[in-house]
């Protein structure tokens, strides 16, 4: 169905600030690298610009939250821009997300009702938050009583065995994961091995996805389990040794994926992140699918006394990044409101920030995305060190942008 946006627009000229609408030409969203999938359209005067973004159907927020913006920055150049965010439906976090939009950019959102008259209407501020939201961060981790209830005797004394094994292991970046139906062990973030329960039974393997080369992949894959003398097979063991061998010595001579080796930088520093973020906290729980918000391999959570820290990374695409991290915030911010502590630890306050880790690289972006935030210091800036990948985060303190940890 192709709307007719701009009859719309003129017909309905109480609802916007503006008048004179101007459809944004394609070529010129193709430049600007605006999502294809909604309308934009620009009015105003040098001095004060304002934009709509439409979106026609079912949207992805974050690519909607990120469309607007991205609009609003080329439009305003500088300037104080207003966007007009227009659709059918707004959830709870994304009208948060949208209230944390400030500065020299601030929106709106307008619903669109196609047979009801009036067809637009603008939503207050002030209603943004009266929509119940809760948020479904898919199933909790099981813990180990869990396991104890759900394995038989026989079953439960392997996995003793098993685990054991893995906690031997810890020095060297080793930990266990608990799922529904079964236990990952993960070097960092990646998974080594599996202990996966079928029905009576459990099947343990080595997990060998983290290679694209076939000949590795046939090596190291093996399966496991525990033998007459209570011990697991030496050729399982064998197989493990070898995978955390290979991936160290990638580790070290650099071929190691720049997110992977992040990965291991936050969870397993011993000086800076346990000095201002605290102890490291498997996320509580595991998401639905990889598409869900809240992904837990783009969040490290950590407890530091009572409260949760949460990081978020910015390897690529920083205001996607940012976008990503004003609805992850808006989610926690309406869970607060309704419920105990944070999701999975209710005896633990979340600080109410999201600390985002980058490269100097990103810098001047992300500072540019700080001038349409309306609080800033909510999602402090941390530049990590040039020479992160092989000295870690020492003297990373010393490069906090405008608001310290303890801000």
């Amino acid at each position: 169905m192709n709307i007719k946006w701009k009859e719309l627009w003129d017909a309905n000229p109480d609802i916007f600030s503006v008048s004179g609408w101007e459809e944004c030409p394609e070529e010129v969203r193709k430049g600007w690298h605006l999502p294809s999938q909604f309308d934009y359209f620009s009015a105003g005067d040098i001095s004060f610009r304002v934009g709509i973004i439409a979106a026609q159907g079912v949207y992805r927020e974050e690519d909607f939250l990120l469309g607007g913006i991205l609009w609003g920055g080329h439009l305003g150049n500088g300037s104080r821009t207003l966007i007009y965010y227009v659709a059918k439906e707004f959830s709870p976090v994304f009208l948060g997300a949208v209230s944390q939009i400030g500065g020299m950019l601030f929106a709106r959102t307008v619903f669109w009702r196609e047979k009801l008259t009036p067809n637009l209407y603008v939503l207050a501020e002030k209603d943004y938050d009266k929509g119940f939201f809760r948020l479904d961060t898919g199933e909790l981790r099981p813990g180990w009583e869990h396991w104890q209830r759900e394995l038989n005797p026989v079953a439960w004394n392997h996995l003793t065995v098993i685990n054991h094994y893995f906690e031997s292991l810890a020095k060297r970046r080793v930990r266990a994961v608990s799922e529904k139906n079964k236990i990952t062990y993960c070097w960092g973030n990646i998974q080594i091995a599996e202990f996966k329960k079928k029905g009576n039974k459990f099947e343990l393997s080595t997990k060998v996805k983290w290679t694209r080369n076939k000949n590795i992949a046939s090596k190291f894959l093996k399966l496991g389990w525990v033998d007459f003398s209570g011990n697991l097979n030496d050729e399982f063991c064998r197989a493990i040794n070898g995978i955390l061998e290979l991936l160290e010595n990638m580790e070290i001579n650099g071929s190691l994926d720049s997110r992977e080796l992040l990965d291991l930088k936050i969870i397993y520093d011993r000086e800076f992140i346990p000095q201002y973020f605290g102890k490291y906290l498997e996320v509580p729980w595991y998401p639905r699918d990889f598409s869900d918000l809240i992904e837990s391999r783009q969040l490290y959570f950590f407890q530091r006394d009572q409260s949760i820290r949460i990081i978020k990374p910015v390897l690529e695409k920083p205001s996607l990044k940012v976008v990503q991290t004003l609805l992850v915030f808006s989610a926690f911010e309406n869970y607060a409101k309704h419920h105990q502590g944070f999701p999975g630890y209710p005896q633990l306050e979340w600080n109410h920030k999201i600390f985002l880790f980058c490269e100097a690289d990103y810098m001047e972006e992300l500072r540019l995305c700080q001038s349409w935030l309306r609080h800033p210091d909510k999602y402090p800036l941390i530049i990590m060190p040039k020479e992160w990948r092989t000295e870690g985060f020492k003297g990373v303190k010393d490069n906090f942008i405008a608001f310290g940890i303890d801000a």
